[in-house]
């Protein structure tokens, strides 16, 4: 019998993501519309308009100030904004949308060197990282790990219509 209890997970103490990722939509005349690879983005889209994400900010963690990663087709992370509770996040606001841009090119080189095309018509992948952010390391290595509320969205897939997409 282990008495130490090292092998069970108390609730209470087990760390919580900071904010976590339940969406991806584009914005149109209607509101915000889920974006899935059954919806492709028209080239017109992609040009002009962000991508909208939604943050469910974990309750009990109202107080907690943002950092957010974009990764694009398994690209290097993208640093988004920080987002400060009570100026970027209204306080008692649970969930709260904000958006990114693709990345403004038709073709580019990765960290590896290997062509990537961001705007180029098919599937492409998003993943939204979140933590918190810690005063004493503005501008320094952004810290994503568990002991800091982090959090890694799943993979959403996304399309840019091609010529012959209605």
């Amino acid at each position: 019998m282990n008495l130490s209890g090292s092998d069970t997970m108390d609730p209470e103490t087990t760390i919580q993501p900071v904010a976590t990722v339940t969406g991806l939509y584009r914005g149109k005349s209607a509101g915000l519309v889920p974006l899935t690879p059954d919806t492709p983005l028209t080239r017109d889209e992609v040009r002009r308009n962000p991508i909208f994400y939604e943050l469910d900010l974990h309750p009990g963690q109202e107080d907690e100030n943002l950092i957010i990663d974009l990764i694009y087709d398994n690209l290097a992370p993208i640093r988004l904004p920080d987002l400060r509770r009570g100026t970027d996040i209204p306080r008692g606001v649970r969930f709260w949308p904000d958006w990114f841009d693709i990345p403004p090119y038709e073709e580019m080189h990765d960290v590896d060197g290997r062509r990537v095309s961001p705007r180029a018509p098919g599937i492409h992948t998003v993943q939204i990282r979140t933590g918190r952010r810690k005063f004493a390391q503005i501008g320094r290595v952004r810290d994503f790990s568990t002991e800091n509320g982090g959090y890694t969205s799943p993979v959403f897939g996304i399309r840019i219509a091609g010529e012959d997409d209605v």
